[in-house]
Parts: structure tokens; C-alpha cells; sequence
């Protein structure tokens, strides 16, 4: 199923996901997920660890939305942040994020602009480093 302007953030998300998912390794070789839609409770049992990778979810401006659907391409951000106890974990995994999205994604996204934020949060008294990549993509509709 193409993207369309009804299905665009579920259809983008779900595109992208696959995509990392499939291009994009796990550097533990952990045979569970470790790209998740939201951060990850890590206080519960079952938390996987890291090094882990989070897509945010899909923002659309409203003002893309018009009454008489006359718009066809539309600019959207894309963001990925990944995030490990280790910076030089989150450097590979970065490297492999930006190698993967500057692959053909769908013949429907054309990039337009990136940036990147990193830092260091303190979860349970431990440094989790983080780089969260920004992907501004075009979307042919």
C-alpha cells in the first residue's frame, strides 16, 4: 500500500520502521526488538537494554490539511534517536541509522534537510548517551 494522505502517518511510520528494521542491525544480536515507537519503560523486568533505537512519532503541520485536498507534496520530519550506555555504540548504530536512510526508502520521499542533537541522560544512576537524528523528508502525495 503506498502513502497516501489518508494513511500518511501510520504508512510512513510503519515504512520506516521496516526499514531500519530490516537495514539496521542490532550490535548485540539480541533476537528481540529494539526499535520501538516510544522510549521503553526501563524499569520493568522485562527491558531488553540498550543500545536501543526510537522513532518518534509522525507530525504533520495542520496546515498540510485543506478542505479541498489540493496539496501534493508535503514536508515532514522524520526523527530517530538512539540511545546506549556506551558513545561509541551509539556512534555505530548512528553511522548504520544514516547509511540506511540515505537509501531509497520509498519512491514517494525525497530528502530535503538533516540534523542531529546528542547528549547524555542519567537513568538509574547510569549515563545513557543519545543521538536523536532529524530527517526532513518530502512526500509525494
Amino acid at each position: 500500500m503506498a502513502i497516501t494522505k489518508n494513511n500518511l502517518r501510520s504508512k510512513l511510520y510503519s515504512t520506516l520502521y521496516t526499514h531500519l528494521n530490516t537495514y539496521v542491525s542490532d550490535p548485540d544480536s539480541r533476537s528481540k526488538q529494539w526499535i520501538f515507537s516510544s522510549y521503553p519503560d526501563y524499569t520493568a523486568p522485562n527491558f531488553i537494554g540498550y543500545p536501543i533505537i526510537v522513532i518518534n512519532k509522525i507530525e504533520v503541520d495542520k496546515a498540510f490539511e485543506t478542505f479541498d485536498n489540493t496539496n501534493s507534496e508535503k514536508t515532514v520530519p522524520l526523527i530517530v534517536g538512539v540511545f546506549s550506555t556506551k558513545a561509541s555504540v551509539v556512534d555505530t548504530v548512528s553511522d548504520s541509522v544514516d547509511v540506511a536512510m540515505a537509501m531509497t526508502i520509498d519512491k514517494s520521499l525525497t530528502h530535503q534537510d538533516y540534523s542531529e542533537q546528542e547528549g547524555q541522560i542519567i537513568i538509574k544512576n547510569k549515563p545513557v548517551h543519545y543521538r536523536l537524528h532529524k530527517y526532513m523528508v518530502s512526500v509525494d502525495l
